[in-house]
Parts: C-alpha cells; sequence; structure tokens
C-alpha cells in the first residue's frame, strides 16, 4: 500500500475508533467491484454480505432492548433503520464516501454521492471489522461510535426521504413507481391533501401545508403499511 493510503486507512481507523490487525481487511471493504475494470480480484461483495447481517443484528438488539413494541412495529422499524438511505447517512457522518476505491466510470458518474455505494461500503467495513476482530462485542462497539452520536437512533433518522423510500420498495417487490394525485387543494389556507397510487389504486394519503410535504406523508402512510403488511407473520 502506499503512504498516502495507508494515511487515509489511518484517518478512518480515527472515524471508526478501531485499529485494524490487518489491514488489508479494511482496504477489501473500501474496494468497490467497479474499481477491478473487469480483472480478477477481490472487491468488497461479501463484506458487504456478512455487514449487512452484523448491522441488522446491531439494530434488532437495539430496538429489542429500547422499546416495548410488538413484533410488528420492531420489523417495521428495524427495515427502516437498515435501509439504504438511513446507512447511506450514516457513511456520509464519517464522509466515508471520500476513502472508496471506484473504477473510472463510477469515479466520473459521481458514485462516491451514491446511496448505494456508500451504504454497501459501510456494511462492508462493519464485515471487515467484524472479521478482523472476531468479535460481535468488539464490531458493536464501532457502531456504537457511528450510529449513537445523538442520544438515540431516532435522532439520526429523522426526517426521512419516504418518497425515496417508497419508490426503492415498489420497485423491488413490484416492480413500478408510486404516483402522487392531488385530491383536495385549499391554497388559502393552505393545506393539501394527496393520494398515492400504486398500480392505479389509491393506498394512502397524506396531508401537508404544500404538495411536496402531503406527498411525503401519504409516502410515508403508504411506505408503513406496505412494510407492516410484508413483516405479518402468516
Amino acid at each position: 500500500m502506499s503512504g498516502q493510503f495507508c494515511e487515509n486507512l489511518s484517518r478512518l481507523e480515527e472515524k471508526l475508533g478501531y485499529k485494524f490487525r490487518d489491514p488489508k481487511w479494511l482496504e477489501t471493504a473500501l474496494k468497490h467491484k467497479s474499481a477491478l475494470e473487469g480483472r480478477d480480484g477481490e472487491c468488497n461483495d461479501k463484506l458487504e454480505w456478512l455487514g449487512d447481517a452484523v448491522v441488522g443484528l446491531f439494530i434488532a438488539d437495539y430496538l429489542f432492548y429500547n422499546y416495548d413494541k410488538p413484533r410488528s412495529w420492531l420489523s417495521l422499524m428495524k427495515s427502516k433503520w437498515a435501509s439504504e438511505e438511513c446507512l447511506a447517512r450514516v457513511a456520509r457522518r464519517i464522509d466515508l464516501g471520500s476513502f472508496v476505491k471506484l473504477g473510472k466510470g463510477e469515479e466520473k458518474s459521481g458514485g462516491r454521492e451514491k446511496d448505494s455505494i456508500i451504504s454497501s461500503t459501510l456494511e462492508a467495513v462493519v464485515g471487515a471489522v467484524f472479521v478482523d476482530s472476531g468479535s460481535y462485542e468488539a464490531t458493536k462497539k464501532v457502531l456504537e461510535k457511528i450510529f449513537l452520536k445523538e442520544e438515540s437512533l431516532e435522532f439520526l433518522f429523522l426526517p426521512l426521504n419516504y418518497k425515496g423510500l417508497l419508490q426503492r420498495w415498489c420497485l423491488q417487490k413490484m416492480e413500478c413507481i408510486p404516483k402522487y394525485e392531488v385530491i383536495q387543494e385549499d391554497k388559502a389556507f393552505p393545506r393539501y391533501l394527496v393520494g398515492v397510487k400504486i398500480n392505479g389504486k389509491i393506498v394512502a394519503y397524506g396531508e401537508g401545508p404544500n404538495k411536496k410535504k402531503a406527498e411525503q406523508a401519504a409516502a410515508r402512510q403508504a411506505w408503513e403499511a406496505l412494510v407492516a403488511e410484508n413483516h405479518r407473520p402468516h
């Protein structure tokens, strides 16, 4: 590794509050698949897969011990907090995008700012800490440091872009994009009532002082209802 790259790894280790025994784990975690440029070699895909499970455990652990709520609510919150958008927000807090190794194409297209890339890199880094330390407790300390700078996870994850969450969910689960329709409009008040349609059917409504906020409110109602239904025991 070059001296500059080693220096960058040290800066990231400071942000994580963890010193790697084998820095190669961290180096691999930061290598996006585009950096291979079609060649054989290691990238962070496998570590991302592991880190996804560890992050999920951390969030479930936090929710279980901090909230006396039913399973459906816990599942809903876990899905929200482990979402691409939320993890990207955590990644930006430690400026993770500046450490990622990308291919030329991704570099030119602004890959360092993409939620998908920095959220998956965060999961890969968590996976690397888990493998390097061999301990969930050691990894948990890192996660607490980067997730819990505020009083609790709620402060980190509010407000959320529910329109973005709903669109990703619809694309993944139903292969469609939600549409928004103004149902009522009172410009004197002002107050808007918006309905959100999925496959042509209105599934939720939202109100707000402008269309943007009303759409976010409708998206939140729809997303929470759909995800809760998806997690309901059969």
